[in-house]
């Protein structure tokens, strides 16, 4: 009599399915082609030089009618037609190499990393913000005004009825600069830096 072949255990059955299944996608895998990560706007904004947006940013501040154009264009920047309209803006471009790479690369991303950066108050460096902060401590009523709201800064009227004010902005013109620039984002910036030597240890405060 032909002895019949034994059934396989179902353990085993289950394993060499598994291991079948495995070489599958394996072999399905090492056919496709390899996709990386989606690079996400963190690693983009590492790519963008701090001084190169503190540069477009002040020419930007400087130019209003050429930043509105290129914030709501960010391709006329590389438009011929609109350079040669805005000779100051090619003379920037010309003269800051690393400004008109990044708007090459990606015109729409470095525009809109502006705008963050400003609105950010990113140009606004400590020493600025520590200066202001030391005058604002000396004078609580106007830093209340002040805080409640940012525009007067650029008021001449409330500027000229305090004196004090006034002389300090004639003493410190980057101050002024982007105090009167950027009022919300001073304002934003020195609260941070306030709140940030607060927060120190008192044998490191000034």
């Amino acid at each position: 009599m032909t002895p019949q072949p034994r059934s396989m255990h179902p353990r085993r059955s289950m394993l060499i399915a598994l291991l079948f299944l495995a070489g599958v996608m394996t072999s399905a895998a090492a056919q496709s082609p390899a996709v990386g990560p989606w690079p996400s706007s963190t690693t983009w904004d590492n790519d963008i030089n701090r001084t190169e947006l503190n540069n477009f940013d002040r020419y930007l501040d400087d130019h209003p009618e050429v930043a509105r154009e290129l914030r709501n264009n960010p391709s006329l920047i590389d438009n011929p037609n609109w350079l040669a309209q805005h000779p100051s803006t090619q003379q920037f471009l010309n003269n800051h190499p690393g400004v008109r790479q990044q708007l090459a690369q990606n015109p729409n991303r470095f525009v809109n990393r502006e705008e963050r950066y400003e609105r950010d108050g990113g140009d606004i460096s400590r020493r600025e913000a520590a200066n202001a902060d030391n005058y604002l401590d000396r004078h609580p009523e106007i830093a209340h005004q002040l805080q409640r709201d940012p525009r007067l800064i650029d008021n001449p009227n409330y500027v000229a009825n305090h004196p004090s004010l006034q002389n300090y902005l004639q003493d410190h013109p980057e101050v002024r600069h982007d105090w009167k620039q950027h009022p919300y984002a001073f304002e934003k910036r020195q609260r941070q830096y306030e709140h940030h030597e607060y927060r120190k240890p008192a044998s490191t405060q000034r």
